[in-house]
């Protein structure tokens, strides 16, 4: 009876034994394909190695307990049983050590204290299994029904429950880092299988310790798979969609601010992250610009492009992730108290083209979750269309400004187009009317002159009577001025282009009227005026210039030496009256008239002039010369005018330059043109008078010659002359130390050419 019972019971054993070994085994190889899968998806994530090293030494566990069970049961072979046992707590040291460091690196926990504590543990479990090894036989027994009885130290008990305990609560401490709830299961499963196999020997006799460790370690390899690869593959159309809502969302907004905002708690939101913020590119530096679920204080702060992690990223142009800030950063914070508050952190760059418009930086608390490669892929995704959106923003923001300033200057132009009182005009190229102002209206009688032809409007004589001219002078320098009658008004026309000047073909022209029509009337009557007293003055001056000389002739004898004086200063004053008279009819009869033209040689009428002045320049002294040239082409010119000219010009260089100086007359040719030049040694015309030299009736005093007389219209008349030859005349001075001037005549100038009678 007592037998039969003892069978019953073994067989039984046996049963339960091998359906324990048959659940290990197939937890075992169904966790060796899931492990299979997760290297093929990562084969350098830290975690997925100690998942497969975790596996190793669960198989070492397993194959020492099929081992040890199997040769107890059948008997005879102890030096078997014992090489499972020793198996078995060599698989169950390193289960315990195993466990506490996947949880860790699967919750984010590893620091440096960490890696630390793991080697001294290490070598302290290697040292507890050598011992056993090498110097006791493993402590186990057989019972008669063939079950294995195998038992744990109290240190060993201690130190291995230890482990377990510290994983089991760091997994439930930080259970909010894990991203899948069986992770938590499993972890928990499997610590609990530990303490149970040092805890309670008839589990650990039936295997119950065994299967539950070995169905945990399936649980964790199925949440590894569903977490790296199910759940990324199901979600992606996900995420596409997220990522354009979120891009919808972006491109909808126009203000910067708002899309920086909107940016910021998008990328938030997308992540389920506990905060956002972003940098933007100021050159050397990034300024922080927006932030969602941060303290707005932060707003402003400043990183160089090498500091904290945004600047990192901005000089890489590479996104960063970041298990754990406080541990993972040891450079500048990006923000203030970022070490104490900031847990899982990824940060990627907003490039557009060639340029890192910002960085986009994501925060996860201390205890919220922890982002890993495919949230960092997805905030990728996200950085381009934020920094296209971000673009858009600020041209439309750059637009809109400029929009207002040209609003703010076209209000201001057309409020001081119609407040001035000239006729501004702006014509296109088919001189159709784009604007006109009030004056303008008032002068043509019409209230709206847009779209109308200006040559409707008036007479054709509004238009340049010269056109060639014109278009050469506006395509010379852009402005073209003439007289115009409209009314019974004469206006001077400044005709300009519009447009830019960089454009190669102008847009239209501009027109602005001056009234000119009183100081038209004022000029006519004073040069009235003039020519009337000239003229009247002529024949008085000549009678009494004449008497004058006619007493100092007869009465040569009768005159006292002081009488003879006073008739010469008489003289003296009488002559020089003439002078101003004579100047003034020059100047005006060259104003006023048309040059006869003839064909002459310059440098003979230079040479003359130089002959005329040889007996005035040895009498004060300067040497007079003329330069010899080669030979010039004739020009057409007024031979008198054009000699009256250079007459004033040489006189003035003798006058004023001092004995001992030189006057130096020479002719040459350039550039189509004849040049005559007059260089002195003398006093030089201060910068002040410079720009008045060719006024009427200015006069130029430099120290030490004001007893040089004159009457101001010298330089005046030679201006005069030079103009109405189509030239151009100019000079360079150096106070005290000389002057030259140079008259430029066209051989061929634009003239109407009328040969004198």
């Amino acid at each position: 009876m007592i037998q039969s019972l003892t069978v019953s019971c073994k067989g039984r054993m046996s049963l339960a034994n091998t359906l324990a070994l048959v659940i290990n085994g197939v937890s075992v190889a169904l966790s060796l394909v899931l492990l299979v899968l997760i290297l093929w998806q990562d084969s350098r994530s830290v975690q997925n190695l100690a998942f497969g090293g975790l596996i190793v030494i669960v198989m070492i566990w397993t194959a020492g307990s099929m081992l040890g069970r199997a040769t107890a049961e059948i008997g005879g072979l102890r030096s078997l049983t014992e090489l499972g046992v020793r198996m078995v707590e060599i698989g169950f040291t390193g289960a315990c050590l195993g466990i506490y460091l996947f949880t860790t690196l699967a919750t984010g926990g590893q620091r440096r204290a960490f890696w630390v504590v793991m080697i001294v543990l290490t070598i302290l479990l290697i040292g507890q299994l050598a011992l056993g090894v090498f110097s006791l036989p493993p402590s186990f027994s057989v019972r008669a029904d063939g079950g294995l009885v195998y038992g744990f130290g109290e240190f060993s008990a201690l130190l291995y429950g230890s482990f377990g305990a510290v994983a089991l609560f760091t997994a439930f401490s930080r259970r909010e880092k894990f991203r899948q709830n069986s992770m938590l299961i499993g972890v928990s499963g499997f610590c609990v299988g530990i303490l149970l196999e040092l805890i309670s020997p008839q589990l650990r006799t039936l295997s119950v310790s065994l299967n539950i460790t070995t169905a945990s370690l399936l649980v964790i390899g199925y949440s590894l798979v569903r977490e790296q690869i199910i759940e990324p593959l199901a979600g992606r159309a996900a995420q596409l969609q997220a990522v354009r809502d979120v891009g919808l969302a972006i491109t909808s907004r126009l203000s910067l601010e708002d899309v920086l905002s909107t940016v910021a708690a998008q990328a938030a939101a997308m992540l389920e992250a506990d905060g956002a913020a972003i940098f933007l590119n100021q050159g050397d530096i990034l300024e922080l610009a927006a932030v969602h679920n941060l303290p707005s204080q932060f707003l402003g702060g400043k990183l160089a492009r090498s500091e904290g992690v945004a600047g990192t990223v901005a000089s890489s142009r590479q996104a960063i992730r970041l298990e754990s800030y406080q541990r993972d950063w040891s450079g500048v914070p990006d923000m203030l108290y970022a070490k104490q508050s900031f847990g899982s952190v990824v940060a990627a760059p907003l490039i557009f083209g060639d340029e890192v418009m910002g960085v986009l930086f994501v925060v996860a608390g201390v205890h919220s979750k922890r982002f890993d490669r495919d949230d960092l892929q997805l905030l990728q995704l996200l950085g381009p269309q934020a920094a296209v959106a971000i673009t858009n923003s600020r041209l439309f923001e750059r637009r809109r400004a400029l929009a207002d300033e040209l609003e703010a200057a076209k209000n201001q132009l057309e409020t001081l187009l119609m407040s001035t009182e000239n006729p501004v005009l702006a014509l296109n190229r088919q001189l159709e009317v784009l604007y006109a102002n009030y004056a303008a209206s008032d002068l043509l009688s019409q209230p709206d002159l847009a779209g109308k032809r200006i040559t409707d409007l008036t007479d054709r004589n509004v238009l340049p009577s010269e056109p060639m001219r014109a278009l050469r002078d506006l395509h010379r320098w852009r402005i073209h001025t003439y007289e115009v009658t409209i009314r019974d008004k004469t206006y001077m026309c400044h005709l300009g282009l519009l447009g830019r000047p960089s454009r190669a073909k102008a847009q239209g022209y501009v027109v602005v009227l001056n009234d000119i029509t009183q100081l038209k009337e004022l000029d006519r009557l004073k040069n009235q005026m003039i020519r009337m007293t000239s003229h009247d003055l002529k024949n008085p001056l000549s009678a009494a210039m004449l008497n004058t000389e006619l007493l100092l002739e007869e009465g040569e004898e009768v005159l006292t030496p002081d009488l003879r004086n006073y008739i010469k200063t008489i003289w003296a004053q009488l002559e020089r009256m003439n002078r101003i008279t004579r100047g003034i009819l020059d100047l005006e009869r060259v104003q006023s008239g048309t040059p006869m033209m003839e064909e002459c040689d310059m440098e003979q009428i230079a040479r003359s002039v130089v002959n005329e002045f040889e007996d005035y320049a040895s009498l004060r002294e300067v040497t007079l010369t003329m330069q010899p040239a080669t030979e010039l082409p004739p020009i057409l010119a007024d031979r008198l005018y054009l000699s009256r000219a250079l007459a004033n010009l040489v006189e003035n260089a003798i006058k004023f330059t001092k004995s001992g100086g030189s006057v130096t007359v020479s002719v040459d040719q350039d550039n189509g043109n004849i040049v005559v030049h007059v260089a002195d040694t003398g006093v030089g015309i201060s910068r002040e008078a410079q720009s008045k030299v060719f006024d009427r009736f200015f006069r130029v005093s430099p120290p030490g010659m004001e007893a040089v007389s004159g009457t101001g219209l010298g330089l005046s008349l030679v201006k005069s002359v030079v103009d109405a030859h189509r030239g151009r005349i100019w000079f360079e001075s150096i106070p005290g130390k000389g002057t030259t001037f140079h008259l430029a005549l066209p051989v061929r100038p634009a003239l109407t050419i009328r040969e004198r009678p």
